[in-house]
């Protein structure tokens, strides 16, 4: 069994639990899409009806569990006839409490000692249906991050926004600008250096756009705003050609050429700017060359005067002469 035809199983069977009194294959397909997008698999088109028909009659025949008493009614659709059931239902046991007491790390970790309320009271609850005990111990794992984070506390209703599909409203306050209302459909979550963004769909300028949590004060759903669900936005994509989290609009990715001392290149090798970096020079070059296909943005130029003297920029001429006018303007502050 492939690992998309099991999320397929598995989403499927979610949907008929879920809706006792029939949906219709269109609506099965489209809770199979949802859990690609859901599981970051963004290169699948929706589901056909010969598919879901073929997975419906895998589920019936009992290939991989027991036969699913799925049934098809003309005006109500596919339904389960026996109350109850579920596609492969396996029970927690201990080392699955301690799995989750690993994930409870991690996600203090990358929450910033914010966990999702109700978050601890369930593990007590799991411990006490495993009749074991949750000890306290020490962190077992540190994240580089700051001393304290503006905006955290949007992390839970922009995600639970998120996985419900449900417009907001955010009271936003950018930079040296007038506070504003912007209504949006959120999509994803990212952190990028030791700060948190949302990348939502404005509902005013039409488009995907990053904002940082720190400018927003507040959040509030939208029960009457519909969610802009379109399955041409890709939050993946759309982030993929890019350094960091700002999309230049309408500007396309080009092939930028780097030249680093040899220490520097030994560090370029073992931690690359993006995923598209190949070094290109000879073995043994004085100064090796790498490339990467970007679209410029000004992360990717932050990271390039970090650098100081020991990357160069070669091409394109216009980056290179934007990061030269930045250096001269900061020998001039030394001057």
């Amino acid at each position: 069994m492939s690992k998309t035809a099991h999320l397929r199983y598995l989403a499927i069977d979610r949907a008929l639990r879920r809706n006792p009194d029939g949906i219709s294959w269109q609506q099965l397909a489209h809770a199979c899409y949802e859990s690609f997008q859901q599981c970051g698999i963004e290169n699948f088109q929706l589901p056909s009806r010969r598919t879901i028909m073929d997975d419906i009659r895998t589920l019936r025949n009992g290939t991989y569990g027991p036969p699913a008493p799925i049934e098809y009614h003309n005006r109500r659709g596919y339904r389960y006839t026996e109350k109850g059931y579920a596609f492969q239902v396996e029970p927690l046991g201990r080392e699955d409490f301690t799995t989750l007491l690993n994930l409870v790390d991690w996600a203090e970790q990358l929450t910033y000692g914010q966990l999702p309320a109700g978050f601890s009271e369930t593990i007590h609850r799991l411990a006490n249906h495993l009749r074991t005990s949750v000890r306290a111990q020490n962190p077992s794992i540190q994240l580089d991050r700051p001393g304290s984070l503006d905006g955290r506390e949007n992390l839970q209703p922009l995600h639970h926004a998120i996985l419900a599909r449900q417009a907001v409203r955010v009271n936003y306050q950018e930079y040296l600008a007038e506070a504003q209302e912007i209504t949006l459909s959120p999509y994803l979550l990212k952190e990028y250096n030791r700060r948190w963004f949302v990348l939502a769909y404005d509902h005013e300028t039409r488009q995907l756009w990053t904002y940082p949590l720190d400018r927003i004060t507040s959040v509030t759903e939208l029960s009457l705003t519909a969610f802009y669900d379109a399955s041409h936005l890709q939050p993946l994509q759309w982030l993929d050609p890019i350094v960091g989290v700002i999309r230049p609009p309408a500007e396309p990715a080009v092939t930028i050429k780097l030249r680093a001392t040899p220490l520097q290149a030994c560090y370029l090798r073992t931690k690359p700017l993006h995923r598209t970096q190949a070094e290109v020079s000879a073995p043994g070059a004085a100064r090796p060359e790498f490339t990467l296909t970007i679209i410029p943005n000004p992360e990717l130029e932050m990271q390039l005067l970090s650098f100081g003297d020991a990357v160069e920029v070669v091409e394109p001429t216009s980056l290179r002469e934007r990061i030269a006018v930045r250096l001269q303007n900061a020998l001039a502050l030394y001057a």
